[in-house]
């Protein structure tokens, strides 16, 4: 009896979670276009290309915030009462965002406000696959995640353009109300799961919101302002303090005294912090060696997210054949193939960089897939939230890292020595030195995986 009723909850799920992952479509979406988009908005509002980046920067700052409060949250709260609390207040946002045109203050809320609302949905699909499937069933999912974040892109690199151009960029935001047509299935299918006994640490969650927003601001702003790190760290010695003291830490110390927590952690970051850096340096490379327009660049970029889409969307059937561990491998070998024919040939003809990409893309596909598999099964069980939460958050600070390490990078005289640029192309040198770090990045990041993650977590049930 007990089996029929968890078989039947489960096929309940399934059908919400179509639904749960729209909303991660169209956060990628939305941020995509508004990256494609901020000159014109620069030009439209009258402000500084510095200034216009706070749109794209205090969304993803806000969003990582959200993220980790509300994976944590869910450890206490239902999740479907946060899940429906997202489906009826974010309509309300978006369409804030469609009557900003005449305010960048107001587009700067509703940016911030989008991403607040948006995270429950892009926290809790990953509670929700480890709390109410199979193993497999919920790695299939985080394939299905990665899938969608590639489908979003390709769609927002490739239709962004043609919106701003034909319409207005504030009919991105209209978008996003498709998902009231999900709100009867949601209300319907997701789980009454009831709340469970316990407070909730505001006092720990407030300093880590503080720290978070300190060091991924230090980070957006290329290291520029010490003061910022130095605030964190001191932050940091606080909360660490405080979490020593508290009866219920917002993050619990026992977390990271789990086998393999905090170097699964560091090969996040180190991941995460690639991809984010590499996605800084390609438009550069397109344009300035080859000199690819932006609608070009758009095109071919949404053809690599295609083909990695693919990839996330099979890589339940992939895990079956080769199992967890091994996809995540293979995911790294993608990525590290995909560097090494940008370092090794970015001189030459521009189809390699394009490949190149292509075969970075699918790696993250296949990697996230079975890295979060991976990775969940350290978690004890009551901790699933917080230990989630942990992770989106490094996985941020790893990203703004990897972003802020290339950019600062960039155009220094002693990165136009060539190394292993096999090219007599005078602009390619620093493009290939670039994507060598990262390799090394990436090299590490996979060593470590192989040492914390045994063959014992290739297994397929």
């Amino acid at each position: 009896m007990v089996n029929l009723q968890s078989e039947e909850i489960k096929k309940r799920v399934i059908k919400c979670m179509p639904w749960i992952l729209l909303y991660e479509f169209f956060q990628v979406f939305n941020e995509n276009v508004f990256n494609l988009i901020t000159p014109n908005l620069s030009q439209e509002y009258g402000v500084s290309p510095s200034t216009v980046s706070l749109i794209v920067t205090l969304g993803k700052l806000f969003l990582g915030i959200a993220s980790i409060v509300f994976s944590a949250l869910s450890d206490i709260v239902s999740t479907r009462k946060l899940m429906l609390f997202t489906c009826f207040v974010f309509p309300v946002v978006t369409l804030i965002g469609f009557f900003s045109p005449n305010s960048f203050s107001l587009l700067i809320t509703a940016r911030i406000m989008f991403a607040l609302t948006i995270a429950i949905p892009l926290a809790l699909q990953v509670i929700i696959a480890l709390k109410y499937f199979d193993k497999l069933t919920a790695a299939k999912y985080f394939g299905y995640n990665t899938a969608i974040f590639q489908l979003a892109s390709a769609a927002g690199h490739f239709f962004g353009g043609y919106i701003t151009d034909y319409f207005h960029w504030n009919y991105i935001f209209l978008f996003p109300l498709l998902t009231l047509l999900g709100i009867p299935t949601l209300m319907k299918n997701l789980p009454k799961d009831a709340s469970k006994k316990g407070s909730f640490d505001f006092v720990g969650m407030l300093l880590v919101t503080i720290i978070s927003t300190l060091l991924i601001t230090f980070m957006t702003f290329k290291m520029q302002y010490p003061l910022l790190l130095i605030s964190a760290l001191v932050c940091s010695a606080i909360f660490m303090i405080y979490t020593r003291k508290s009866k219920n830490p917002f993050i619990k110390p026992e977390l990271f005294k789990v086998k393999g927590i905090v170097w699964s952690l560091i090969v996040c970051g180190l991941f995460y912090g690639t991809q984010v850096g590499f996605g800084f340096i390609f438009p550069f490379i397109v344009h300035k060696a080859y000199g690819f327009p932006a609608s070009t660049i758009g095109l071919f970029y949404s053809l690599t997210n295609i083909a990695a889409f693919i990839a996330g969307i099979n890589s339940g059937r992939i895990i079956s054949k080769i199992g967890y561990r091994n996809i995540a491998l293979l995911g790294g070998l993608f990525i590290f193939s995909g560097l090494a024919m940008v370092a090794f040939l970015v001189g030459f003809s521009v189809v390699f960089v394009f490949v190149g990409m292509a075969f970075f893309n699918i790696g993250y596909a296949l990697f996230f897939s079975g890295y979060l598999s991976n990775y969940t099964q350290l978690l004890p069980s009551h901790q699933h939230g917080s230990g989630v939460g942990v992770e989106r958050l490094v996985l941020n600070i790893g990203s703004s890292l990897g972003g802020a390490l290339i950019a600062m990078l960039y155009g220094q005289p002693y990165m136009m020595n060539k190394i292993v640029d096999l090219s007599s192309n005078p602009l390619s040198a620093q493009y290939s030195n670039l994507a060598l770090l990262l390799m090394m990045m990436i090299a590490l990041a996979t060593f470590i995986f192989t040492k914390v993650f045994h063959k014992n977590f290739n297994r397929v049930e």
